[in-house]
């Protein structure tokens, strides 16, 4: 893989990882908020279900009270009728009072009517085979009957009535020994199904507060949502600049040298190769030299190795200050540099040297405490006076060219050093002088 394509690599992997939190996060959050809304729902359901079982259980006792007395007389004034269904309901009390018996299911009846004009519920009892026709079945009545004869004792169902939406609910009732008073003669027997109780009343306010529930929630868990994930993105972002950054100091590490900041040996070697295939390519110059510090070895004998290193890194930043942005400046090693000179000439690359070298025993001098002066010593050659010496050379070996250039600049140092140190000189066809 090329190092160009790592950070494409590297950029797509975080996009991918980020998609998949929000996916995560989405998926949990929605699945949290999700069951919440459903127990909300649920609770609001058992509170309907336990009002209604409310409602049923307060008209049993009711039932269950009169049915103890036998009925409940009350005196026949106006708009109050006998009840047809019943043999002899009236009497005469001992005042001349005339009263009307009002037995359980009448009672019944006669509350549920009042709660239709005061509250907002109502309630009737019936019956398979009612005595009263009024009392017959409705179709979720009779379906509700039908199930209490096969052994369930309640049923409910929310429909659409005249005001909205209504939960309908409806409890068995056992025939007892009370009962038989009126309902022997119709084949029940105590303990048998004898009818059922039927509750309904509006929810339309526990809808709305549902839905209002339910968007409080949705608001609630978008809320949370976005939290969360900025929270979480901005902690990966974090995350990610400081591996970006530590990303950025290892690969810098890996191509910079430890002690002078510049370039290292091996990251030179891989940008001559690549500078070499485009000057080939596009026919440009392109020259290098080699810099060595002069009696570099009396620096570290006579002021000691850390007096080498301030030398090194003063002749460093002259290297740094002197080249232009897009030339390659690398510590070669020891105290030898090279500079990779892209599209210049020999004649460019001794004015180049030449201003190095000038700077190099001022900055060196600043550097120290004893203020010695250290000059320098370089050799150069040019690509295309090598290719035009070794046309036999195929122009894809880069490495046997990039090498052959070395040496030539190699040969060039040598031969400054010969001819008495602090020069520049271009490679020539001889033999090398003596390097020290």
């Amino acid at each position: 893989m090329k190092a160009t394509d790592r950070p494409v690599k590297e950029e797509n992997a975080y996009r991918f990882f980020m998609v998949w939190i929000v996916i995560v996060f989405v998926a949990l959050f929605t699945g949290i908020f999700f069951g919440i809304a459903i127990r909300n729902a649920s609770l609001v359901s058992n509170i309907i279900l336990t009002r209604a079982r409310a409602m049923f259980e307060q008209v049993v006792l009711t039932r269950s009270w009169a049915s103890l007395y036998g009925g409940v007389y009350v005196r026949k004034t106006a708009g109050v009728e006998s009840n047809p269904w019943l043999d002899h309901p009236d009497l005469a009390a001992a005042d001349g009072t005339m009263l009307t018996l009002r037995n359980p299911a009448l009672i019944t009846r006669e509350i549920s009517e009042l709660a239709l004009k005061t509250a907002d519920f109502r309630f009737r009892m019936t019956s398979l085979k009612p005595l009263n026709p009024g009392n017959a079945p409705d179709d979720f009545e009779k379906m509700s009957l039908d199930q209490f004869e096969a052994g369930r004792k309640e049923s409910w169902i929310t429909v659409e009535g005249a005001k909205g939406p209504e939960f309908r609910y409806m409890g068995s009732l056992r025939t007892e020994a009370s009962c038989l008073a009126c309902h022997a003669d119709q084949g029940y027997r105590e303990g048998d199904v004898r009818g059922g109780i039927s509750v309904s009343f509006p929810i339309a306010d526990a809808r709305l507060q549902l839905r209002n529930d339910l968007t409080l929630i949705i608001i609630a868990a978008f809320g949370v949502l976005s939290i969360a994930l900025f929270l979480v993105f901005r902690l990966i972002s974090q995350l990610k600049r400081k591996l970006d950054l530590a990303h950025a100091a290892l690969a810098n590490a890996a191509i910079t040298d430890g002690l002078s900041g510049l370039y290292n040996r091996r990251y030179a070697m891989t940008r001559l190769h690549e500078e070499i295939v485009k000057a080939v390519r596009h026919r440009s110059e392109l020259t290098i030299a080699i810099f060595d510090a002069d009696f570099f070895k009396n620096v570290n004998d006579q002021e000691g190795h850390q007096a080498g290193d301030i030398v090194l890194v003063a002749i460093a930043n002259t290297l740094r200050e002197q080249c232009r942005p897009y030339d390659v400046v690398s510590r070669y090693g020891g105290e030898e540099f090279l500079i990779i000179f892209p599209g210049s000439s020999e004649e460019d690359a001794q004015i180049a040297c030449d201003r190095v070298r000038r700077a190099v025993p001022d900055n060196t001098a600043a550097a120290l405490v004893s203020a010695r002066r250290v000059s320098m010593s370089a050799g150069f050659a040019s690509l295309a006076a090598l290719l035009s010496e070794s046309s036999a050379i195929p122009i894809a070996k880069s490495e046997e060219l990039a090498q052959k250039l070395l040496g030539r600049a190699d040969a060039a140092l040598y031969r400054a050093k010969a001819e008495g140190r602090d020069r520049c000189l271009a490679y020539r066809d001889e033999g090398p002088g003596i390097k020290a």
